[in-house]
Order: structure tokens, then C-alpha cells, then sequence
């Protein structure tokens, strides 16, 4: 869990240096993909944050 929360902190810290927008998208993906890790999500309750944040 440590390792993840410590990617998931450097990708944000990336997201400054990252110039253009599908870069700071797939970062973004990253983290988001990181988040749904670190709860446990399924993918269904995946599927309804993603909804829910559009």
C-alpha cells in the first residue's frame, strides 16, 4: 500500500512538469487507476465513479 500511495504522489508531483493535455490525461488515468487499487474497487463501483465524476 505504501508503494502505491508513493507512486500516486510522485504522478501528482509530475503532473506540473507535463506540458500538454493527453499527457496530463494519462497521468491523471494513473492515478485514478492507483486510487481504485488502493480501495479495493470493483469494477462495477468503478464504473459508477467515473459516471458520477463526468
Amino acid at each position: 500500500m505504501v508503494s502505491l500511495v508513493r507512486t500516486m504522489l510522485d504522478l501528482h508531483k509530475s503532473l506540473k512538469t507535463h506540458r500538454t493535455p493527453e499527457e496530463k490525461r494519462a497521468i491523471k488515468r494513473q492515478i485514478a487507476a492507483l486510487v481504485y487499487e488502493l480501495y479495493g474497487l470493483t469494477d462495477e463501483e468503478i464504473g459508477i465513479v467515473e459516471e458520477a465524476t463526468k
